[in-house]
C-alpha cells in the first residue's frame, strides 16, 4: 500500500518546475512509469495507485485479424492507442507473422504521439498518417476517401464515433476488441485519504476510462486535487463527473499533459 506523506509547500526552482507538487497518476499497472518519470524529472513527487486494469481482449478475432494482414486483406489499419499496438503485435508473434505484414494495409494511421512510440517500439514501423489532434474524431477526419476495410485493434469501450467517420468516408471498419478495459476493486485508503486531504496536489487523467473510474473508485469522498486533462474528450468525460478541470493538455499526449501539469501549479 502505497504511502502518502504532506505534501511540500508549493513552488518553482529553476528547472524543477513541479516541485512541491504531489501527483497522482492513475494509470493501468506497469503504463505509468513514462509519466511518472516525466513529472520526476520536473522535481515533483509522483503516487501510483492504477484506476485500469487492462485485460485480454477477443484472442479469436485477433487471430482472425493478424490473418487478414498476413493475406493483404485490409486497406487501413488505424492505430488509437498503445495497447492496441501491443495487442497486435503479441497476436502476430504468437502466430508467427513477422510485423512487416502490418504494411500489407495500403495505409497505416496512428491517433497520436505514444500510439506512433509504440508502433516504431513494437513492431518498427512508422505510420503514414498522424492527425494534428490527437483525437480519434481528428484521425477519422484526416483519412482519405477511400474503400475496403480498415482494422481496428481497439479497447472494448471505445468511442463510436471513428467507425462512423469511416464509413462516411466509403471505408468498412472492422473492429477488434484488442483489450478490454476493468476496474481494481478498490484503491488504497491511504490515496483516498490524502485525495480528501489535499496531500496529494493534482490528479493526471489522460482517459475518460481513467476518469470515470477514479470517480467509482473515490465514491462519496471529497477530490481535494487540481485535475489535469490530457485532452477535449477527457475533459467532457471530467466535467460530466462533475469534476472540474484546470488545465487541458494541449498537445493531447505526454508532453502536452505534463506541460499541463506545469501550468497548473
Amino acid at each position: 500500500m502505497p504511502e502518502v506523506a504532506d505534501a511540500a509547500d508549493p513552488g518553482t526552482t529553476g528547472n524543477r518546475p513541479l516541485e512541491g507538487a504531489r501527483v497522482l497518476v492513475p494509470r493501468a499497472s506497469g503504463q505509468a512509469g513514462e509519466l511518472s518519470a516525466r513529472i520526476r524529472a520536473l522535481g515533483g513527487d509522483v503516487v501510483e495507485a492504477p484506476v485500469l486494469v487492462i485485460e485480454p481482449g477477443d484472442e479469436t478475432a485477433l487471430a482472425d485479424a493478424a490473418a487478414g494482414l498476413a493475406a493483404g486483406r485490409f486497406a487501413a489499419v488505424c492505430f488509437t492507442s498503445p495497447n492496441g499496438v501491443r495487442a497486435v503485435a503479441t497476436v502476430l508473434a504468437t502466430h508467427g507473422h513477422d510485423a512487416s505484414v502490418v504494411r500489407s494495409a495500403g495505409l497505416l494511421a496512428c491517433v497520436g504521439a505514444g500510439t506512433t512510440r509504440a508502433l516504431d517500439r513494437e513492431l518498427g514501423l512508422t505510420p503514414d498518417l498522424v492527425p494534428d489532434t490527437a483525437t480519434t474524431a481528428a484521425l477519422g477526419a484526416a483519412m482519405p476517401p477511400g474503400r475496403g476495410e480498415v482494422l481496428l485493434p481497439r479497447a472494448d469501450i471505445a468511442n463510436p464515433r471513428l467507425p462512423v467517420l469511416l464509413r462516411d468516408k466509403g471505408y468498412t471498419p472492422v473492429e477488434v476488441v484488442a483489450y478490454r478495459t476493468g476496474r481494481p476493486d478498490r484503491l488504497p485508503d491511504a490515496v483516498v485519504d490524502a485525495l480528501a486531504a489535499g496531500r496529494i496536489t493534482h490528479v493526471a487523467v489522460a482517459s475518460p476510462s481513467t476518469a470515470r473510474n477514479l470517480v467509482a473508485l473515490i465514491g462519496e469522498r471529497p477530490l481535494g486535487a487540481t485535475v489535469v486533462s490530457i485532452g477535449p474528450v477527457t475533459s467532457a468525460a471530467c466535467r460530466e463527473l462533475g469534476l472540474p478541470v484546470a488545465v487541458e493538455a494541449e498537445p493531447h499526449d505526454l508532453d502536452g499533459l505534463v506541460a499541463a501539469l506545469v501550468r497548473a501549479r
